[in-house]
């Protein structure tokens, strides 16, 4: 009986509750382990906050818009239209263009700019200008032109000249 005893005496002591320091130590590591791998998945997932190298090359190479004043405001440049008996007299031509190049350019250019400009409105009758859809296509024309100068057409046509900007003083007969 004596052993019985003793068995029962060891059972019992089996069955108290006590601190089991391996159990917890494996629930700490299993926890690091599985919060790890969660917060791995989510920032694959989901991505960083910084912005990847094609990202910045797409921010380095974005348009810009800088204003190139061509004809000076107060210096009314006059230029024959059609037929040789009517002139239009410009107060302010200038333009916002999508890079530095393209403003020194158009600085480099300057003359040969001028005489396109010339042979553009020797092409134009004053009944052309005299509404919005003729000073529109005007506007286009001097874009499409300035930009053929400076060599910004195609792909690079959006860091050539983008807008015109005109004030048109008279269109007036000359005898």
């Amino acid at each position: 009986m004596p052993d019985d005893e003793l068995l029962e005496e060891n059972k019992k002591k089996e069955k108290k509750p006590g601190l089991n320091i391996m159990g917890l130590l494996l629930s700490i590591v299993f926890g690091a382990l599985a919060g790890g791998g969660i917060s791995f998945a989510l920032i694959t997932l989901l991505g960083s906050n910084t912005p990847s190298s094609s990202n910045q090359t797409a921010i380095v190479t974005a348009a810009i818009e800088i204003k190139v004043r061509f004809i000076v405001e107060g210096s009314f440049q006059s230029f024959i239209l059609k037929g040789g008996r009517d002139v239009i007299i410009i107060d302010l031509l200038s333009f916002t263009v999508g890079s530095d190049g393209c403003r020194e350019e158009i600085s480099k250019r300057n003359d040969q700019i001028m005489s396109a400009l010339q042979d553009l409105f020797i092409q134009k009758e004053s009944s052309e200008m005299s509404n919005s859809a003729g000073l529109d296509l005007l506007k286009r024309q001097i874009r499409d032109l300035v930009n053929r100068i400076t060599g910004f057409v195609g792909d690079k046509a959006k860091y050539g000249v983008i807008e015109v900007y005109d004030h048109i003083k008279a269109i007036t007969s000359v005898q």
